[in-house]
């Protein structure tokens, strides 16, 4: 009698005489059909790049701080308020957000978008005019990815947030930078912005408030950028991650500050709501006399959400509560801004009494601070990356080289953590500074 699997056995031998080959190893391997991408392939991580070459190299016998994380939630007392928490925990467990949304995101969650970012001055804003992203990471691609024409270039910020040059290299467009003035407050150098705009420039990227620097831009002089701006007939991507996140003067957005540029703001729950792994974000399209919608934007960004399908349902199914319940202003929002401020008096302070350290200027909002090496005052001179490596190695102290955000000669501080955690880290560089001045 012969067996179902005897029967299997004998006609796939028969059928291919080279299995029992293959399997005796006497066939050489085949040759995969495996290449790359060149525009994966190409992908470069500034900070990657430079921290990996220092990582793990702590001293053991101290515990790590951490002053270069950009994470708010680091330490217990900066958290989303247990309103933002209820809200999530009941769209979870009501059983009605577990399907697809739609590509754009939920109408109510856009609506609520709108709603709390109206800008007086400009067009109502509406569900339709908000893109819901995968954090706002995903929504700066989404921009530069709509901007991205055949050789197009984009303005970028110097010293800037690393991903901005990542994500252009990726979209195939190229970089040009305008410096910020750190001896005035890093605001913009409008000088040079005209000078590097050409017919392939396709827009400004302007970061306010921001990461590395912790400026909060004056009215003033953000209008004065945004009329440049509009003279040179330039749309604007306006990171305002950090939006709501400023203690020394009132936060205005780039949509606030100007009438006339067509604007595409991103921001998300993961900074000024402290909740950067909830991964919700988004784009708000702030046109001017129809520039976006003309050119096509707004279809080409719902082309790029229809790649993703969006946010998680219940993250955007919470985000009307979130939103209402956690205005500006309020006591959670006021306490989490008198903590960073409490924070960032801290390490000014600190830092001003440390030989071979400056402060180019003060923060005045966000989390960041960018301390400034003195030349000829330490052994290391202004030797950012060497610096931040023999700072850990010694002293278990990790911060970020300048060089990561285009700035040798500086280093980035995150002052999120509480004071008692910040004294004992300055503690830390006091001693590590005063073992490597220049005798």
């Amino acid at each position: 009698m012969v067996t179902l699997a005897s029967t299997i056995t004998i006609v796939e031998t028969k059928a291919n005489p080279k299995k029992r080959s293959l399997e005796d190893g006497n066939q050489p391997a085949p040759k995969w059909r495996i290449r790359l991408g060149d525009r994966a392939k190409g992908i470069r991580n500034p900070i990657r790049e430079i921290m990996d070459t220092i990582a793990g190299k702590e001293n053991p016998s101290k515990t790590l701080v951490s002053l270069a994380q950009g994470d708010p939630t680091c330490y217990p007392h900066l958290r989303p308020s247990v309103e933002m928490v209820s809200a999530v925990s009941h769209a979870v467990n009501s059983g009605q957000n577990n399907g697809y949304q739609p590509s754009q995101g939920n109408a109510r969650c856009r609506t609520a978008v709108a709603a709390f970012f109206n800008t007086p001055g400009r067009p109502t804003l509406q569900a339709k005019d908000v893109f819901m992203t995968l954090g706002c990471s995903e929504a700066l691609s989404h921009c530069i990815a709509a901007l991205a024409a055949p050789g197009s270039n984009l303005l970028l910020p110097r010293p800037g947030f690393p991903l901005y040059q990542v994500l252009c290299d990726y979209h195939g467009v190229e970089v040009r930078y305008y410096d910020l003035l750190p001896d005035k407050g890093w605001q913009c150098n409008i000088g040079d912005i005209a000078k590097l705009v050409d017919d392939n420039t396709c827009g400004l990227l302007i970061n306010n408030p921001s990461n590395p620097c912790g400026t909060v831009f004056p009215r003033e002089h953000l209008a004065e950028v945004l009329n440049a701006a509009a003279e040179l007939g330039l749309p604007v991507i306006a990171d305002e991650v950090y939006a709501g996140m400023s203690f020394s003067r009132p936060f205005v957005s780039c949509a606030e500050a100007s009438p006339r540029v067509p604007i595409l703001s991103v921001c998300a729950l993961s900074k000024r709501w402290l909740a950067p792994g909830w991964r919700i974000g988004w784009i708000t399209v702030h046109d001017a006399d129809g520039a976006f919608a003309d050119a096509g934007v707004p279809e080409t960004l719902l082309k790029l959400c229809q790649v993703s399908l969006g946010p998680s349902a219940p993250l955007q199914a919470a985000v009307p509560e979130i939103l209402t319940s956690a205005p500006n202003g309020c006591p959670w929002h006021t306490r989490v801004l008198e903590a960073l401020e409490a924070s960032a008096k801290c390490c000014v302070q600190r830092c001003k009494a440390i030989p071979g350290l400056e402060v180019a200027a003060e923060p005045e909002g966000s989390m960041y601070l960018m301390v400034r090496l003195q030349p000829g005052v330490l052994d290391i001179n202004t030797d950012d990356v060497r610096f931040a490596g023999k700072l850990l190695e010694e002293e278990s102290v990790a911060v970020l080289p300048g060089q990561c955000f285009c700035a040798p000669g500086f280093f980035r501080v995150v002052f999120a953590a509480p004071v008692e955690v910040l004294d004992e880290a300055w503690d830390r560089i006091e001693v590590f500074c005063r073992r490597h001045a220049v005798k």
